[in-house]
């Protein structure tokens, strides 16, 4: 039988020093894999749960090492700037990457034992304490690797470390229910009301994720809905109220958190060759107060980590 601590999942950023992912000083840790495909991803790298190489093409100057070490031919020196990528061929091991003198090419996500992720994050749990901080489990959906998050929430808890989850929703309930009693904080995603425009936006219903938002609640007492708030998607007064209705005669959560649109993610789409993506933009400030009122007129409270 395998060691807890062996136990292994894939993992694509363990970032320190985060004061965005609930309250203190955390490390977040973002898994990889995820089933939604959302226009505006800012991680859109978090989807596939394998190793991907992001290729900035703009940084390549021709210099060819990345060919010279690429073993399977997919770095192509063909005369041009920036160098071809035949993605297709590539078995992302990262021999390119690991040359490339420009940063041009970078490698994304590695399988990390839960000892591994464990022993970076004891590194700043003195910080956790003082600020009354802790540990963010993120992604990607975190639950689709739910094994291993199980064993990762496990171990932070032995060691009085504060957890917390942000999750899009859409899971299977078996596969999150003993984890989602260990967490101490669950954020999770409502991005639109309606099942047809969430289909559209995000590639699936919000069925699951509705109910999964109800089961929570009834399990769970700290939880925070998170809104990725973007005009002319989700910023209308009718998705505001629908949301809100929904929350407060079903629920018991904590608060919404309304998270401004950001265009990080589309350099990172052109990096991994892939298309999708859309250009969107935030709510202007009226919006925003506005939408801020509607939440305070149900009586839920408006939260900010920000």
């Amino acid at each position: 039988m395998k060691n807890r601590g062996q136990i292994a999942g894939s993992v694509f950023q363990i970032q320190r020093w985060s004061i965005h992912d609930g309250d203190g000083i955390r490390s977040t840790v973002f898994l990889k894999g995820c089933p939604l495909r959302c226009k505006w991803c800012a991680n859109p790298e978090s989807w596939n749960s394998k190793p991907e190489i992001l290729y900035f093409r703009d940084r390549c100057t021709g210099c060819t090492q990345c060919s010279l070490a690429c073993s399977q031919k997919a770095a192509l020196r063909d005369g041009g700037i920036p160098l071809s990528f035949a993605r297709e061929k590539c078995c992302s091991c990262g021999d390119c990457c690991e040359v490339c003198p420009n940063g041009a090419r970078k490698k994304i996500g590695s399988l990390m034992t839960v000892d591994d992720v464990i022993k970076i994050i004891k590194r700043d749990s003195i910080f956790y304490r003082e600020s009354k901080g802790g540990v963010t489990f993120s992604g990607g959906e975190p639950f689709a690797q739910s094994e291993f998050l199980r064993e990762l929430i496990i171990a932070c808890k032995k060691l009085a470390i504060d957890t917390a989850v942000e999750t899009s929703g859409y899971f299977e309930w078996k596969d999150a229910e003993d984890s989602i009693k260990e967490l101490d904080t669950v954020f999770i995603d409502i991005k639109h009301m309606d099942e047809e425009a969430h289909k559209r936006l995000t590639g699936v219903s919000n069925r699951k994720i509705l109910e999964n938002v109800l089961r929570i609640s009834q399990k769970h007492h700290e939880v925070i809905i998170r809104v990725p708030f973007i005009s002319g998607v989700n910023d209308d007064r009718k998705n505001i109220e629908q949301m809100c209705k929904f929350l407060r005669e079903n629920t018991r959560i904590l608060g919404v958190e309304l998270l401004p649109y950001h265009s990080l993610g589309h350099s990172k789409m052109n990096a991994l060759d892939r298309e999708g993506w859309e250009i969107f933009s935030t709510p202007d400030a009226e919006k925003i107060e506005q939408a801020k009122k509607i939440i305070a007129e149900y009586e839920i409270q408006n939260i900010d980590f920000k």
